[in-house]
């Protein structure tokens, strides 16, 4: 019975040693962090053109907040140009830019040296110099880095898929919890996709915590069904493209017939 008691006692033992440490390891600050995403589908249309987010969540008392939207790395392939026996400019090569996200959207709190030291921000991918990190690059040629890194940049925040905004996120304080919120402009030159939304918190310069979300992005109505056709039947397209020229090519030479006169 006495060792019955002892067996007893001791499971209690440990029950209690395991739920006070439970308790002391999720009363330290930086632990939660949560994500929304509205709209969480957003339609391409014929009058599509981009879209309005709002990412919001919580987070601990004293936490940053960095919002990053992306896709799955990938290989990129691009073509390069050059001066042939340094006169004519004509195609040189292919560069292939591994590991790279076709979309990169970063939006913070507060400037990223002021969050992150160069080390963390290398191993949770934040930023322009910790993707360019994590990046190799395939050519014909021993490409310079960070020449085509930077050219590869340009055409990406040129066409909208690449951004990196600092301090544009909100937050509102309050004694049991942060509230954070993120209003942004989705490009419409993003293809259609899953996009993962990943709201991090930050605190002491480490990401402590992180909640994800995503975004539907997908064409609906004529623009699915025409690219359904284009994809899956290209000659009934390639008719029907050539038969919509036809008619309004006509079109336009009756207005201007119509309209003119001899002089």
């Amino acid at each position: 019975m006495w060792e019955n008691v002892k067996s007893v006692a001791k499971q209690w033992l440990g029950a209690a040693v395991l739920a006070a440490l439970c308790v002391a390891l999720g009363a330290g600050p930086g632990r939660a962090v949560t994500c929304q995403t509205s709209p969480d589908r957003v339609p391409i249309g014929i009058s599509y053109h981009g879209a309005a987010l709002v990412v919001q969540g919580s987070s601990d008392p004293g936490q940053d907040v960095i919002v990053r939207i992306s896709s799955g790395p990938e290989d990129v392939k691009l073509k390069y140009k050059g001066k042939a026996s340094g006169v004519f400019w004509m195609k040189m090569g292919d560069m292939v830019f591994k590991n790279v996200p076709n979309v990169y959207l970063l939006y913070t709190s507060k400037e990223i040296d002021r969050l992150l030291g160069p080390g963390e921000q290398v191993r949770q991918s934040i930023g322009y110099p910790a993707l360019k990190e994590r990046t190799t690059i395939e050519s014909n040629v021993a490409p310079d880095k960070e020449k085509w890194f930077g050219q590869f940049l340009k055409l990406k925040q040129h066409e909208n898929l690449y951004q990196v905004k600092e301090g544009v996120i909100t937050r509102n304080h309050g004694q049991r919890g942060d509230e954070y919120r993120l209003q942004l402009s989705w490009p419409y030159q993003a293809p259609p996709g899953t996009y993962t939304v990943e709201a991090l918190g930050i605190q002491d310069g480490k990401v402590v915590a992180t909640a994800r979300s995503s975004v539907q992005v997908e064409q609906v109505g004529m623009v699915k069904q025409l690219s359904e056709l284009a994809f899956k039947k290209s000659a009934v397209y390639g008719m029907m493209a050539i038969v919509i020229a036809l008619v309004a090519g006509f079109a336009v030479g009756a207005m201007f017939k119509k309209g003119g006169g001899a002089h």
